[in-house]
């Protein structure tokens, strides 16, 4: 066999190999994608039915332990990216929005005081990368249908009860905000609250809205609920997952993700709706 022969059929197994490896490490993440993505829906399905007017510390810690949930001490302030993901950097500047957590110290778990963390996420977006290695990753992998999501929910318990929930999902995807356009952060926050805590913040029993947020690029709705027993928790917690997994497009906004509290929020800016 002539050596430029040999040397083509070298090249050409070499490629093939490269091509399968990579396509095996895609099939790989997805399929680790596809199996967080069911039990972030598991999770959903039982907030659905949780009782959050009457839980207190053991319907919680058994809510926590039942998706791998921990206690926390010392814990970083409540924002729906997993660890690792980066913020966009702002239009005209060329500081990295790298976050930073802001930390507060805590007592020891109690069954009267304590707060458990549920963090749902594919494998891959756990990694401890820094801000330029996982922006280049991660857009480089949404490009490909793998695009970073997460579900979490934060449970506080005071004096016995539950005190206030925060159930968040997100999902970064490319997309247009003003004049940014790049790598955004579509996010939907649940926040159910006592009625004493209620009774502090002067929140009505149900709300949807689109919270204020500085110092990110993110498109952003929350739903406020009063843990009262005939609160709308099914509509509240109507969140369809699907889209977090579908290759072929992003979440294409609240209508995909939260349809009900969406057309909540749709209905009370334009009362016609209603």
């Amino acid at each position: 066999m002539p050596t430029s022969r040999r040397v083509s059929t070298a090249v050409l197994l070499a490629s093939l190999t490269l091509v399968g490896v990579l396509a095996l490490g895609w099939l790989w993440l997805y399929l680790d994608s596809l199996h967080e993505h069911q039990r972030a829906e598991h999770l959903i399905a039982d907030l659905r039915s949780f009782p959050f007017a009457t839980a207190g510390f053991l319907e919680v810690r058994e809510l926590a332990n039942r998706y791998g949930g921990t206690a926390v001490q010392s814990f970083p302030v409540l924002q729906f990216l997993p660890p690792g993901l980066p913020l966009p950097k702002f239009p005209g500047t060329t500081e990295s929005q790298e976050r930073v957590p802001l930390v507060g110290t805590r007592s020891s778990c109690t069954p009267r005081d304590c707060i458990f963390d549920i963090w749902i996420r594919p494998r891959l977006f756990n990694l401890p990368l820094n801000y330029e290695t996982s922006w280049f990753l991660y857009s480089g992998l949404a490009r490909l249908g793998l695009r970073p999501w997460v579900v979490g929910g934060r449970f506080e318990v005071k004096d016995g009860k539950l005190w206030e929930s925060r159930t968040g999902v997100g999902q970064f995807r490319h997309a247009r905000i003003g004049s940014y356009e790049g790598f955004v952060l579509l996010g939907y926050q649940i926040t159910t609250m006592s009625t004493a805590k209620a009774l502090d913040s002067q929140r009505p029993e149900y709300a949807v809205g689109v919270p204020h947020v500085t110092g990110t690029v993110s498109d952003d709705l929350s739903t406020w609920i009063v843990q009262v027993p005939n609160a709308p928790i099914n509509r509240a917690f109507d969140i369809r997952l699907h889209c977090l997994t579908a290759v072929s497009h992003a979440c294409r906004g609240f209508a995909d993700l939260a349809p009900s509290a969406w057309g909540d929020y749709q209905a009370e800016k334009q009362p016609g709706l209603k």
